[in-house]
């Protein structure tokens, strides 16, 4: 409108200044030869048609302009408008969710207009389908490559846990941590089983933390081999082999024990190295030696041989036994009274008197 208004006044404007010169160009006019003025009737043609379709545009801005103000004006036109495209975007969802919950791949071609989601869903079907009919050949209709790239790795991280091959992790591209965590997964798991004897060397695909527990592991496993090996057939020289000291010492502190009891040389305790160990091996030796002792003392009747006895409970042991045995023997109830232990004193004492009654009833 704005437009019209200021082209109007222009043409009266225009129309003011040229009117004194009006007559004149009228006159020139009609000295002008009829093919000129043709021409300038044309012109002026032109310049008439011109105003016309400027002022039939500007009369069609302001018809959309007033339809713009007035959908502008008309909030309730706006908000069934928007309402409408929510509920599609929920349905569509519902569609998506509902898809992939049935594993319905004909649920997703319901989706339009939305060829993101379609493609996500359809995705998501295929990869779920794949996981649960254990076919990796529906990996291969997924169109987003991640998402294919996960299917297949899922497939080959089951393939390696099952035939514990390495080969079969490097298949897996595109998720690194699956990569590693396969890998870690099929060492451990061949190192943990019984049958393995391999050595350090297959640690070597691992790293860090992982690899320091699989070296850690298989040197141990080692060790222990050789644990029992050394102390089964009490080799010194087996025990040595061990890497681990605490197992190196335990080794041939257990060979070294073995040896004092069967070789009766109560030496061989000084060579071994814990305190605790070497001790037990000493108490142990001293009461073997006792036990000898004590035997021979009963077997001999020698009560002097018991003064050797360090064992306290193996000294009275032998000193009381035999005292009840001399006590009976002579019918002493004096040499029952030095005997340490109370029973055995009253044994010896109720046989002594047990003896003299029926002597004297046989008098």
């Amino acid at each position: 409108m704005g437009v019209f208004i200021i082209k109007t006044f222009a043409f009266f404007y225009l129309y003011t200044i040229i009117r004194p010169f009006l007559f004149y160009i009228l006159l020139f006019m009609k000295k002008l030869p009829i093919l000129q003025m043709t021409l300038v009737i044309l012109l002026v043609g032109v310049m008439a048609f011109g105003f016309f379709m400027t002022k039939k545009k500007t009369n069609i801005g302001e018809t959309n302009i007033q339809r713009k103000i007035i959908s502008l004006d008309d909030p309730e036109s706006l908000y069934e408008a928007e309402q409408k495209q929510l509920q599609k975007k929920m349905d569509d969802y519902a569609l998506y969710n509902s898809a992939v919950d049935a594993l319905d791949i004909t649920a997703c071609e319901k989706i339009i207009d939305n060829d993101t989601l379609k493609a996500e869903c359809s995705d998501n079907v295929y990869s779920a389908q794949a996981s649960k009919e254990k076919d990796v050949t529906l990996c291969d209709k997924i169109t987003d490559i991640t998402t294919k790239s996960r299917c297949t790795s899922s497939f080959a991280y089951d393939s390696a846990i099952t035939s514990l091959k390495q080969s079969d992790c490097d298949k897996i591209t595109g998720d690194s941590d699956l990569k590693n965590a396969c890998t870690k997964n099929v060492v451990f798991a061949k190192i943990e089983d019984a049958s393995f004897s391999g050595t350090v060397d297959a640690c070597a695909s691992l790293s860090g933390a992982d690899k320091d527990y699989c070296t850690n592991r298989i040197e141990k496993d080692a060790d222990i081999d050789l644990l029992q090996k050394g102390t089964t057939t009490k080799d010194i020289k087996v025990c040595r082999q061990i890497q681990d000291v605490n197992m190196k010492n335990t080794c041939s502190d257990t060979v070294y024990m073995t040896l004092t009891m069967e070789n009766k040389d109560g030496s061989l305790c000084a060579k071994i190295v814990d305190i605790t160990r070497k001790a037990s091996c000493t108490t142990q030796f001293a009461r073997m030696n006792d036990i000898n002792l004590l035997e021979k003392a009963l077997a001999e009747n020698n009560l002097s041989l018991c003064a050797n006895i360090i064992t306290a409970d193996l000294k009275t042991k032998c000193t009381d036994t035999l005292l009840l045995k001399a006590g009976v023997v002579n019918k002493d109830t004096a040499t029952c009274a030095k005997i340490s232990d109370a029973g055995t004193r009253k044994q010896c004492d109720d046989t002594v008197k047990l003896i003299l009654e029926q002597m004297n009833k046989q008098k």
